[in-house]
Protein backbone atom coordinates (compact mmCIF):
# COMPACT_ATOMS: atom_id res chain seq x y z
CA UNK A 1 0.00 0.00 0.00
CA UNK A 2 1.57 3.31 -0.91
CA UNK A 3 1.53 6.17 1.32
CA UNK A 4 -1.30 8.17 -0.42
CA UNK A 5 -3.66 5.38 -0.36
CA UNK A 6 -2.35 4.51 3.31
CA UNK A 7 -3.41 8.49 4.50
CA UNK A 8 -6.46 7.59 2.99
CA UNK A 9 -7.37 4.41 4.74
CA UNK A 10 -6.57 6.23 7.78
CA UNK A 11 -8.91 8.93 7.37
CA UNK A 12 -11.50 6.99 5.83
CA UNK A 13 -10.92 4.84 9.67
CA UNK A 14 -11.45 8.11 11.70
CA UNK A 15 -7.76 8.19 12.96
CA UNK A 16 -7.01 11.52 11.12
CA UNK A 17 -8.45 14.10 9.04
CA UNK A 18 -8.68 15.37 5.89
CA UNK A 19 -6.43 17.85 6.79
CA UNK A 20 -3.94 15.96 8.65
CA UNK A 21 -3.53 13.69 6.35
CA UNK A 22 -2.62 16.79 3.67
CA UNK A 23 -0.34 17.75 6.21
CA UNK A 24 1.57 14.59 6.94
CA UNK A 25 2.05 14.21 3.20
CA UNK A 26 4.25 18.08 2.84
CA UNK A 27 5.47 17.78 6.18
CA UNK A 28 6.89 14.57 5.95
CA UNK A 29 11.02 14.40 5.44
CA UNK A 30 13.27 12.86 2.75
CA UNK A 31 13.22 8.84 3.22
CA UNK A 32 10.77 9.40 6.41
CA UNK A 33 8.18 7.26 6.38
CA UNK A 34 4.44 8.29 6.83
CA UNK A 35 3.67 6.37 10.23
CA UNK A 36 6.63 7.99 11.74
CA UNK A 37 5.86 11.48 10.21
CA UNK A 38 2.25 11.26 12.01
CA UNK A 39 4.34 10.32 15.22
CA UNK A 40 6.56 12.78 14.85
CA UNK A 41 3.72 15.29 14.62
CA UNK A 42 1.54 13.92 17.13
CA UNK A 43 -1.52 12.98 14.59
CA UNK A 44 -1.03 9.04 15.67
CA UNK A 45 0.19 7.93 18.70
CA UNK A 46 0.48 4.36 19.91
CA UNK A 47 -2.68 4.17 21.47
CA UNK A 48 -4.44 4.77 18.15
CA UNK A 49 -2.02 2.90 16.58
CA UNK A 50 -2.51 -0.44 19.01
CA UNK A 51 -6.35 0.26 17.95
CA UNK A 52 -5.97 0.30 14.44
CA UNK A 53 -3.65 -2.71 14.27
CA UNK A 54 -5.83 -4.82 16.65
CA UNK A 55 -8.77 -4.06 15.14
CA UNK A 56 -8.07 -4.23 11.61
CA UNK A 57 -4.73 -6.16 11.08
CA UNK A 58 -5.43 -8.68 14.08
CA UNK A 59 -3.89 -11.17 12.27
CA UNK A 60 -0.82 -9.11 11.83
CA UNK A 61 -0.51 -7.59 14.96
CA UNK A 62 2.55 -8.63 16.78
CA UNK A 63 1.35 -9.87 20.37
CA UNK A 64 4.55 -11.22 21.73
CA UNK A 65 6.56 -10.26 24.82
CA UNK A 66 9.95 -8.13 24.23
CA UNK A 67 11.82 -9.80 27.36
CA UNK A 68 11.05 -13.78 25.11
CA UNK A 69 13.35 -12.16 22.14
CA UNK A 70 16.60 -13.66 21.57
CA UNK A 71 18.78 -12.97 17.90
CA UNK A 72 21.92 -15.11 17.64
CA UNK A 73 25.08 -12.39 17.43
CA UNK A 74 25.51 -13.02 13.65
CA UNK A 75 22.16 -12.59 12.52
CA UNK A 76 22.12 -8.76 14.51
CA UNK A 77 25.65 -8.10 12.84
CA UNK A 78 24.12 -8.16 9.53
CA UNK A 79 20.93 -6.14 10.48
CA UNK A 80 21.99 -2.22 9.68
CA UNK A 81 21.02 -0.89 12.99
CA UNK A 82 20.89 2.93 11.17
CA UNK A 83 17.83 1.68 9.02
CA UNK A 84 15.93 -0.24 11.00
CA UNK A 85 15.61 2.98 13.53
CA UNK A 86 15.14 4.83 10.77
CA UNK A 87 12.09 2.98 9.49
CA UNK A 88 10.92 1.79 13.31
CA UNK A 89 11.55 -1.81 12.34
CA UNK A 90 12.72 -4.55 15.33
CA UNK A 91 13.87 -7.87 15.00
CA UNK A 92 11.95 -10.55 16.66
CA UNK A 93 12.84 -14.10 15.34
CA UNK A 94 15.40 -16.00 12.97
CA UNK A 95 14.70 -19.52 12.13
CA UNK A 96 15.42 -21.63 8.70
CA UNK A 97 16.43 -18.09 6.74
CA UNK A 98 13.40 -16.42 7.59
CA UNK A 99 13.06 -13.15 9.38
CA UNK A 100 10.51 -11.86 11.15
CA UNK A 101 10.31 -8.38 12.31
CA UNK A 102 7.76 -5.94 13.72
CA UNK A 103 7.60 -2.44 12.33
CA UNK A 104 5.35 0.77 13.08
CA UNK A 105 4.38 0.33 8.93
CA UNK A 106 3.76 -3.43 8.16
CA UNK A 107 2.56 -1.56 4.27
CA UNK A 108 6.15 -0.09 3.75
CA UNK A 109 7.84 -2.13 1.21
CA UNK A 110 9.95 -0.11 -0.01
CA UNK A 111 11.66 -0.30 3.53
CA UNK A 112 11.49 -4.07 3.54
CA UNK A 113 12.83 -4.44 0.30
CA UNK A 114 16.04 -2.41 1.44
CA UNK A 115 16.28 -4.26 4.84
CA UNK A 116 16.38 -7.32 2.40
CA UNK A 117 18.80 -5.70 0.16
CA UNK A 118 21.29 -4.98 2.62
CA UNK A 119 21.04 -7.75 5.33
CA UNK A 120 20.66 -10.01 2.13
CA UNK A 121 18.36 -11.98 4.25
CA UNK A 122 15.64 -12.94 1.77
CA UNK A 123 12.79 -14.07 3.34
CA UNK A 124 11.20 -11.48 5.37
CA UNK A 125 7.55 -11.71 7.65
CA UNK A 126 6.41 -8.47 8.78
CA UNK A 127 4.32 -7.80 11.71
CA UNK A 128 2.64 -4.31 13.24
CA UNK A 129 3.47 -3.05 16.84
CA UNK A 130 3.38 0.41 18.37
CA UNK A 131 6.62 2.40 18.24
CA UNK A 132 7.24 2.03 22.22
CA UNK A 133 7.34 -1.58 21.44
CA UNK A 134 9.63 -1.20 18.32
CA UNK A 135 11.73 1.51 20.29
CA UNK A 136 11.84 -0.46 23.52
CA UNK A 137 13.32 -3.63 21.81
CA UNK A 138 15.98 -1.63 19.03
CA UNK A 139 17.13 -0.62 22.93
CA UNK A 140 17.22 -4.05 24.28
CA UNK A 141 18.99 -5.39 20.88
CA UNK A 142 21.14 -2.28 20.35
CA UNK A 143 21.86 -0.76 23.66
CA UNK A 144 22.55 3.02 23.30
CA UNK A 145 24.42 5.09 25.74
CA UNK A 146 21.55 6.11 27.66
CA UNK A 147 19.80 2.88 27.95
CA UNK A 148 23.53 1.44 29.26
CA UNK A 149 23.64 4.69 31.88
CA UNK A 150 20.23 3.78 32.82
CA UNK A 151 20.63 0.29 33.44
CA UNK A 152 23.62 1.48 35.95
CA UNK A 153 22.26 0.85 39.21
CA UNK A 154 23.71 1.95 42.39
CA UNK A 155 25.24 -1.02 43.74
CA UNK A 156 27.35 -1.04 40.80
CA UNK A 157 28.96 2.13 41.22
CA UNK A 158 32.84 1.55 41.06
CA UNK A 159 35.03 2.97 43.69
CA UNK A 160 38.15 4.24 42.62
CA UNK A 161 40.96 3.41 44.74
CA UNK A 162 44.04 5.87 42.56
CA UNK A 163 42.22 8.78 41.35
CA UNK A 164 44.68 11.39 41.46
CA UNK A 165 43.98 14.19 43.74
CA UNK A 166 45.98 16.83 41.59
CA UNK A 167 44.12 17.00 38.66
CA UNK A 168 45.12 19.48 35.92
CA UNK A 169 42.65 22.31 34.26
CA UNK A 170 42.12 19.89 30.98
CA UNK A 171 40.99 17.14 33.29
CA UNK A 172 39.19 18.73 35.30
CA UNK A 173 37.46 20.63 32.26
CA UNK A 174 36.88 17.01 30.39
CA UNK A 175 35.36 15.49 33.46
CA UNK A 176 32.89 18.53 33.99
CA UNK A 177 29.27 17.91 32.86
CA UNK A 178 30.55 14.27 31.97
CA UNK A 179 28.25 12.29 33.89
CA UNK A 180 26.87 10.38 31.17
CA UNK A 181 29.89 9.31 29.97
CA UNK A 182 31.46 8.96 33.74
CA UNK A 183 28.77 5.99 33.82
CA UNK A 184 29.13 4.73 30.62
CA UNK A 185 33.27 4.27 31.71
CA UNK A 186 32.07 2.77 34.48
CA UNK A 187 29.84 0.46 33.56
CA UNK A 188 31.92 -0.77 30.36
CA UNK A 189 34.27 -1.66 33.66
CA UNK A 190 31.29 -3.53 35.52
CA UNK A 191 30.01 -5.16 32.47
CA UNK A 192 33.16 -6.75 31.47
CA UNK A 193 34.24 -7.74 34.77
CA UNK A 194 30.81 -9.53 35.56
CA UNK A 195 31.02 -11.16 31.93
CA UNK A 196 34.96 -12.65 32.98
CA UNK A 197 36.19 -10.95 30.15
CA UNK A 198 40.16 -10.49 30.40
CA UNK A 199 40.66 -7.50 27.96
CA UNK A 200 38.93 -4.50 27.03
CA UNK A 201 39.26 -2.92 23.61
CA UNK A 202 37.55 0.40 22.69
CA UNK A 203 38.24 1.09 19.25
CA UNK A 204 37.44 4.71 17.47
CA UNK A 205 36.35 4.57 13.64
CA UNK A 206 35.22 6.72 11.38
CA UNK A 207 31.67 7.08 12.42
CA UNK A 208 31.28 5.18 15.61
CA UNK A 209 33.24 3.37 18.56
CA UNK A 210 33.19 -0.03 19.18
CA UNK A 211 33.97 -1.76 22.55
CA UNK A 212 35.02 -5.40 22.24
CA UNK A 213 35.95 -7.66 24.98
CA UNK A 214 38.23 -10.75 24.83
CA UNK A 215 35.84 -13.67 26.54
CA UNK A 216 37.43 -16.82 27.50
CA UNK A 217 40.44 -15.66 24.71
CA UNK A 218 38.00 -14.63 22.28
CA UNK A 219 37.39 -11.01 21.13
CA UNK A 220 33.81 -10.57 20.42
CA UNK A 221 32.03 -7.16 19.87
CA UNK A 222 29.68 -5.92 22.50
CA UNK A 223 28.63 -2.25 21.43
CA UNK A 224 28.55 0.58 18.99
CA UNK A 225 28.61 3.58 19.90
CA UNK A 226 28.18 7.17 17.93
CA UNK A 227 31.84 8.68 17.03
CA UNK A 228 30.83 11.25 18.89
CA UNK A 229 31.69 9.73 22.72
CA UNK A 230 35.59 8.82 21.49
CA UNK A 231 36.90 11.77 23.08
CA UNK A 232 35.27 12.10 26.56
CA UNK A 233 35.22 8.36 27.11
CA UNK A 234 39.39 8.29 26.51
CA UNK A 235 39.61 11.46 28.66
CA UNK A 236 37.57 9.80 31.34
CA UNK A 237 39.53 6.40 31.60
CA UNK A 238 43.01 8.77 30.83
CA UNK A 239 42.08 11.01 34.20
CA UNK A 240 40.86 7.40 36.48
CA UNK A 241 44.83 6.19 35.57
CA UNK A 242 46.46 9.08 35.80
CA UNK A 243 47.44 9.78 32.89
CA UNK A 244 47.87 13.18 30.83
CA UNK A 245 44.91 13.56 29.25
CA UNK A 246 46.33 16.87 26.99
CA UNK A 247 48.80 14.18 25.11
CA UNK A 248 46.74 12.63 22.07
CA UNK A 249 49.83 12.00 19.89
CA UNK A 250 52.44 9.61 21.67
CA UNK A 251 51.17 6.28 23.43
CA UNK A 252 50.69 5.78 27.08
CA UNK A 253 50.40 3.49 29.98
CA UNK A 254 48.50 3.75 33.02
CA UNK A 255 46.61 1.63 36.17
CA UNK A 256 43.59 1.46 37.74
CA UNK A 257 42.42 0.57 40.88
CA UNK A 258 39.18 -0.02 41.82
CA UNK A 259 36.66 -2.16 43.73
CA UNK A 260 33.13 -4.15 42.83
CA UNK A 261 31.21 -5.25 44.84
CA UNK A 262 33.89 -5.33 47.97
CA UNK A 263 36.66 -7.03 45.03
CA UNK A 264 39.51 -5.32 44.52
CA UNK A 265 40.29 -5.34 40.32
CA UNK A 266 43.62 -4.00 38.78
CA UNK A 267 43.84 -2.87 35.16
CA UNK A 268 46.23 -2.00 32.98
CA UNK A 269 45.50 0.63 30.68
CA UNK A 270 47.24 1.25 27.38
CA UNK A 271 46.24 4.04 24.95
CA UNK A 272 47.61 4.44 21.69
CA UNK A 273 47.10 6.86 18.74
CA UNK A 274 45.13 5.63 15.69
CA UNK A 275 43.92 7.20 12.36
CA UNK A 276 40.57 8.02 13.99
CA UNK A 277 41.52 8.96 17.47
CA UNK A 278 42.96 6.60 20.55
CA UNK A 279 42.46 3.40 21.17
CA UNK A 280 41.96 2.31 24.45
CA UNK A 281 42.70 -1.10 25.58
CA UNK A 282 42.16 -2.75 29.52
CA UNK A 283 43.78 -5.56 30.47
CA UNK A 284 41.61 -6.92 33.95
CA UNK A 285 43.31 -8.33 36.32
CA UNK A 286 41.85 -9.87 39.70
CA UNK A 287 44.00 -9.93 42.75
CA UNK A 288 41.63 -12.41 45.02
CA UNK A 289 42.15 -14.87 41.83
CA UNK A 290 45.66 -15.04 41.80
CA UNK A 291 45.68 -15.05 45.42
CA UNK A 292 43.18 -18.33 45.44
CA UNK A 293 45.01 -19.97 42.10
CA UNK A 294 46.55 -23.25 43.41
CA UNK A 295 48.52 -25.53 40.27
CA UNK A 296 45.51 -27.97 40.57
CA UNK A 297 43.15 -25.94 39.47
CA UNK A 298 45.10 -25.27 36.07
CA UNK A 299 44.73 -28.05 34.52
CA UNK A 300 48.15 -30.13 34.52
CA UNK A 301 47.78 -34.13 34.18
CA UNK A 302 48.41 -35.82 37.46
CA UNK A 303 51.88 -37.08 36.18
CA UNK A 304 52.77 -33.63 34.60
CA UNK A 305 51.76 -31.93 37.88
CA UNK A 306 54.11 -34.50 40.06
CA UNK A 307 57.10 -33.14 37.88
CA UNK A 308 55.90 -29.39 38.09
CA UNK A 309 55.40 -29.75 41.81
CA UNK A 310 58.82 -31.83 42.07
CA UNK A 311 60.56 -28.38 40.41
CA UNK A 312 59.22 -25.64 42.41
CA UNK A 313 60.34 -27.14 45.43
CA UNK A 314 63.81 -28.23 44.30
CA UNK A 315 66.71 -25.88 46.20
CA UNK A 316 67.88 -24.48 43.03
CA UNK A 317 67.98 -24.39 39.40
CA UNK A 318 65.86 -22.68 36.89
CA UNK A 319 62.12 -23.02 35.74
CA UNK A 320 61.06 -21.90 32.41
CA UNK A 321 57.40 -21.18 31.31
CA UNK A 322 57.43 -20.40 27.62
CA UNK A 323 54.18 -19.32 24.86
CA UNK A 324 52.93 -16.70 23.58
CA UNK A 325 51.06 -13.70 25.22
CA UNK A 326 48.04 -14.53 26.98
CA UNK A 327 48.64 -18.18 27.40
CA UNK A 328 48.65 -18.21 31.17
CA UNK A 329 52.32 -17.75 31.79
CA UNK A 330 51.82 -15.22 34.37
CA UNK A 331 49.37 -17.91 36.62
CA UNK A 332 51.37 -20.55 36.12
CA UNK A 333 54.06 -18.92 37.94
CA UNK A 334 52.14 -16.62 40.32
CA UNK A 335 50.83 -19.95 41.17
CA UNK A 336 54.32 -21.68 41.99
CA UNK A 337 55.44 -18.72 43.99
CA UNK A 338 52.09 -18.86 46.26
CA UNK A 339 52.62 -22.31 47.38
CA UNK A 340 56.19 -21.44 47.90
CA UNK A 341 55.20 -18.37 49.82
CA UNK A 342 56.17 -18.82 53.17
CA UNK A 343 57.66 -16.73 56.04
CA UNK A 344 60.69 -18.56 55.83
CA UNK A 345 61.50 -17.88 52.19
CA UNK A 346 62.43 -15.11 50.63
CA UNK A 347 60.73 -14.30 47.23
CA UNK A 348 62.01 -11.66 44.97
CA UNK A 349 60.13 -10.11 41.80
CA UNK A 350 61.74 -8.47 38.81
CA UNK A 351 58.26 -7.39 36.83
CA UNK A 352 57.36 -5.17 33.44
CA UNK A 353 54.81 -4.50 34.52
CA UNK A 354 53.41 -5.84 38.45
CA UNK A 355 50.67 -7.72 37.17
CA UNK A 356 49.20 -7.86 40.81
CA UNK A 357 50.67 -7.50 44.39
CA UNK A 358 50.94 -10.45 46.45
CA UNK A 359 51.53 -10.00 50.01
CA UNK A 360 54.46 -12.22 51.43
CA UNK A 361 56.23 -10.94 47.63
CA UNK A 362 59.06 -8.90 47.43
CA UNK A 363 58.52 -7.06 43.61
CA UNK A 364 60.27 -4.63 41.11
CA UNK A 365 58.57 -2.84 38.44
CA UNK A 366 61.25 -2.57 35.77
CA UNK A 367 61.60 0.92 34.82
CA UNK A 368 63.82 0.75 31.53
CA UNK A 369 63.74 4.54 31.46
CA UNK A 370 65.60 5.26 34.58
CA UNK A 371 67.64 2.27 33.88
CA UNK A 372 66.03 -0.04 36.29
CA UNK A 373 66.00 -3.07 33.70
CA UNK A 374 65.90 -6.72 34.87
CA UNK A 375 69.72 -7.00 34.39
CA UNK A 376 70.29 -4.24 37.36
CA UNK A 377 67.27 -5.45 39.16
CA UNK A 378 68.60 -8.59 38.98
CA UNK A 379 72.24 -7.86 40.33
CA UNK A 380 70.55 -6.08 43.03
CA UNK A 381 68.69 -8.71 43.86
CA UNK A 382 71.68 -11.34 44.75
CA UNK A 383 72.98 -8.91 47.67
CA UNK A 384 69.33 -9.52 49.22
CA UNK A 385 69.85 -12.77 50.15
CA UNK A 386 66.98 -14.22 48.10
CA UNK A 387 65.81 -18.31 48.05
CA UNK A 388 63.65 -17.77 45.10
CA UNK A 389 63.97 -15.04 41.97
CA UNK A 390 61.32 -14.31 39.46
CA UNK A 391 62.43 -12.76 36.38
CA UNK A 392 59.35 -11.68 34.46
CA UNK A 393 61.19 -12.50 30.97
CA UNK A 394 63.72 -13.19 29.18
CA UNK A 395 64.38 -10.63 26.62
CA UNK A 396 67.96 -10.09 26.35
CA UNK A 397 71.88 -11.75 27.18
CA UNK A 398 72.29 -10.30 30.00
CA UNK A 399 69.26 -11.10 31.79
CA UNK A 400 69.62 -14.49 30.91
CA UNK A 401 73.34 -14.65 31.77
CA UNK A 402 72.88 -13.41 35.68
CA UNK A 403 69.57 -15.49 35.64
CA UNK A 404 71.11 -18.48 34.95
CA UNK A 405 74.01 -17.32 36.96
CA UNK A 406 71.83 -17.20 40.14
CA UNK A 407 70.44 -20.71 39.39
CA UNK A 408 73.90 -22.01 39.66
CA UNK A 409 74.62 -20.44 42.76
CA UNK A 410 72.16 -21.61 44.98
CA UNK A 411 68.74 -19.88 43.94
CA UNK A 412 65.67 -21.02 42.60
CA UNK A 413 65.03 -18.90 39.44
CA UNK A 414 61.06 -19.28 37.37
CA UNK A 415 61.11 -16.62 34.06
CA UNK A 416 59.54 -16.36 30.89
CA UNK A 417 60.47 -17.04 27.24
CA UNK A 418 58.59 -16.20 24.02
CA UNK A 419 59.08 -19.56 22.49
CA UNK A 420 56.71 -22.10 20.71
CA UNK A 421 57.32 -25.21 22.46
CA UNK A 422 59.51 -26.76 25.24
CA UNK A 423 62.83 -27.90 23.17
CA UNK A 424 63.22 -24.56 21.26
CA UNK A 425 63.79 -22.52 24.24
CA UNK A 426 67.64 -24.51 25.37
CA UNK A 427 68.53 -23.34 21.78
CA UNK A 428 66.89 -19.90 22.11
CA UNK A 429 68.91 -19.78 24.98
CA UNK A 430 72.07 -21.09 23.24
CA UNK A 431 71.54 -18.68 20.28
CA UNK A 432 71.05 -15.69 22.65
CA UNK A 433 74.84 -16.30 23.20
CA UNK A 434 74.53 -18.53 26.74
CA UNK A 435 77.17 -21.12 26.68
CA UNK A 436 75.27 -24.89 26.60
CA UNK A 437 77.00 -26.18 29.48
CA UNK A 438 75.98 -23.17 31.15
CA UNK A 439 72.15 -23.89 30.03
CA UNK A 440 72.13 -27.92 31.02
CA UNK A 441 74.02 -27.20 33.98
CA UNK A 442 71.09 -24.48 35.19
CA UNK A 443 67.98 -25.17 33.50
CA UNK A 444 66.12 -28.07 35.70
CA UNK A 445 62.61 -28.08 33.66
CA UNK A 446 60.69 -26.44 30.71
CA UNK A 447 56.91 -25.97 30.50
CA UNK A 448 55.29 -24.57 27.32
CA UNK A 449 51.85 -23.98 27.41
CA UNK A 450 48.09 -22.97 25.42
CA UNK A 451 44.94 -21.91 26.37
CA UNK A 452 41.98 -23.87 24.88
CA UNK A 453 38.22 -23.37 25.84
CA UNK A 454 36.17 -25.46 27.91
CA UNK A 455 33.09 -26.71 26.30
CA UNK A 456 29.80 -25.81 28.11
CA UNK A 457 28.77 -28.65 30.14
CA UNK A 458 25.18 -27.32 30.00
CA UNK A 459 24.99 -27.23 25.99
CA UNK A 460 27.68 -29.51 24.81
CA UNK A 461 26.75 -32.07 22.37
CA UNK A 462 28.12 -35.58 20.94
CA UNK A 463 30.66 -35.40 18.21
CA UNK A 464 29.76 -37.17 15.05
CA UNK A 465 33.21 -37.22 13.12
CA UNK A 466 33.91 -40.41 11.61
CA UNK A 467 36.22 -43.16 13.26
CA UNK A 468 38.32 -42.91 10.64
CA UNK A 469 39.47 -39.17 11.05
CA UNK A 470 39.89 -40.01 14.82
CA UNK A 471 42.27 -42.60 14.44
CA UNK A 472 44.00 -40.30 12.17
CA UNK A 473 44.22 -37.30 14.17
CA UNK A 474 45.15 -39.44 16.96
CA UNK A 475 42.37 -39.40 19.06
CA UNK A 476 41.90 -43.01 18.64
CA UNK A 477 44.44 -44.99 20.03
CA UNK A 478 43.55 -48.36 18.25
CA UNK A 479 40.36 -49.42 15.68
CA UNK A 480 38.63 -51.51 18.30
CA UNK A 481 38.67 -48.40 21.03
CA UNK A 482 35.02 -47.01 21.42
CA UNK A 483 35.02 -43.17 23.34
CA UNK A 484 32.52 -40.15 23.10
CA UNK A 485 34.04 -37.28 22.41
CA UNK A 486 31.99 -33.88 22.27
CA UNK A 487 31.60 -30.87 20.79
CA UNK A 488 29.98 -27.21 21.34
CA UNK A 489 26.46 -26.52 20.17
CA UNK A 490 26.02 -24.40 17.45
CA UNK A 491 24.48 -20.87 19.40
CA UNK A 492 25.40 -22.05 22.76
CA UNK A 493 22.85 -21.32 25.52
CA UNK A 494 22.25 -18.81 28.30
CA UNK A 495 25.07 -20.19 30.64
CA UNK A 496 27.96 -20.42 28.10
CA UNK A 497 26.82 -16.38 26.67
CA UNK A 498 25.88 -18.37 23.37
CA UNK A 499 29.39 -19.33 22.49
CA UNK A 500 29.02 -23.29 23.10
CA UNK A 501 32.18 -22.64 25.85
CA UNK A 502 32.87 -21.62 28.94
CA UNK A 503 35.84 -20.90 31.18
CA UNK A 504 38.96 -22.01 29.55
CA UNK A 505 42.19 -24.45 30.62
CA UNK A 506 45.90 -25.42 30.06
CA UNK A 507 47.44 -27.41 28.29
CA UNK A 508 51.07 -28.27 29.02
CA UNK A 509 54.26 -29.90 27.51
CA UNK A 510 56.54 -30.59 30.21
CA UNK A 511 60.70 -31.03 29.25
CA UNK A 512 62.66 -32.49 32.00
CA UNK A 513 66.06 -32.07 32.10
CA UNK A 514 67.61 -35.10 33.52
CA UNK A 515 71.91 -36.01 33.37
CA UNK A 516 71.01 -38.20 30.03
CA UNK A 517 69.08 -34.20 28.29
CA UNK A 518 71.89 -32.58 30.25
CA UNK A 519 74.84 -34.42 28.08
CA UNK A 520 72.65 -33.80 25.17
CA UNK A 521 72.09 -29.94 25.49
CA UNK A 522 76.01 -29.52 26.19
CA UNK A 523 76.81 -31.60 23.11
CA UNK A 524 75.03 -29.01 21.27
CA UNK A 525 71.80 -31.10 20.42
CA UNK A 526 69.56 -29.13 18.54
CA UNK A 527 65.58 -29.14 19.05
CA UNK A 528 65.07 -31.70 16.93
CA UNK A 529 67.19 -33.93 18.96
CA UNK A 530 65.99 -32.50 22.33
CA UNK A 531 62.00 -32.81 21.58
CA UNK A 532 62.58 -36.91 20.17
CA UNK A 533 64.60 -37.83 23.12
CA UNK A 534 61.94 -36.29 25.40
CA UNK A 535 59.21 -37.96 23.60
CA UNK A 536 60.90 -41.13 24.07
CA UNK A 537 61.11 -40.29 27.48
CA UNK A 538 57.52 -39.55 28.05
CA UNK A 539 56.94 -36.25 27.07
CA UNK A 540 53.67 -35.10 25.75
CA UNK A 541 53.50 -32.59 22.93
CA UNK A 542 51.39 -29.60 23.10
CA UNK A 543 48.76 -31.20 20.72
CA UNK A 544 49.03 -34.67 22.39
CA UNK A 545 48.10 -32.43 25.85
CA UNK A 546 45.21 -31.13 23.72
CA UNK A 547 43.82 -34.32 22.46
CA UNK A 548 43.48 -35.63 25.67
CA UNK A 549 41.27 -33.08 27.07
CA UNK A 550 39.35 -34.15 23.76
CA UNK A 551 39.27 -37.65 24.99
CA UNK A 552 38.28 -36.20 28.59
CA UNK A 553 35.51 -34.13 27.46
CA UNK A 554 36.86 -31.00 28.68
CA UNK A 555 37.25 -29.64 25.19
CA UNK A 556 36.45 -30.00 21.45
CA UNK A 557 38.51 -30.91 18.57
CA UNK A 558 37.93 -27.96 16.43
CA UNK A 559 39.66 -26.33 19.84
CA UNK A 560 42.40 -27.74 19.36
CA UNK A 561 42.83 -27.32 15.64
CA UNK A 562 42.34 -24.02 16.46
CA UNK A 563 45.15 -22.96 19.21
CA UNK A 564 47.65 -26.29 18.56
CA UNK A 565 49.56 -27.02 15.54
CA UNK A 566 49.62 -31.11 15.17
Amino acid sequence: MDEAKLLEYLVKLGYITKEQAKQAYVEKQKDEDIISTLLRLGLLDDTKLADLYSKHLSNRFWKGNIEDVKLPEEVLKELPESLLRKYLIAPVKYENGNLTIITVNPFNQSAINELRFRSKISSITAYAATRKTVEDLLNKLYPTVTKLIEELEPEEEIELENLPIDLSPEALAAEAGEAPIVKLANYLIYEAVRLGASDIHIEPYEKKVVVRYRIDGILRVFHEFPAKVKDSLTARYKIMSNMDIAERRKPQDGRIRIKIGGKRIDLRVSTVPTVYGEKTVMRIQEAEKYLSVKLEDLGFEPDDLEKFRKAIWTPWGMVLVTGPTGSGKTTTLYASLMERNTPDVNIMTAEDPVEVAIPGLNQVQVNENIGLTFASVLRAFLRQDPDIILIGEIRDTETAEIGIKAALTGHLVFSTLHTNDAPSSITRLVDMGIEPFLVGSSVILIVAQRLVRKLCPACKVIDNTPKEALLRMGVLKDPSEDITIYTHKEGGCEVCNRTGYKGRTAVHEILEVDEEMRKLIIKGGTSEDIRDLAKSKGMRTLYEAGILKVRKGITSLQEVARVLAK
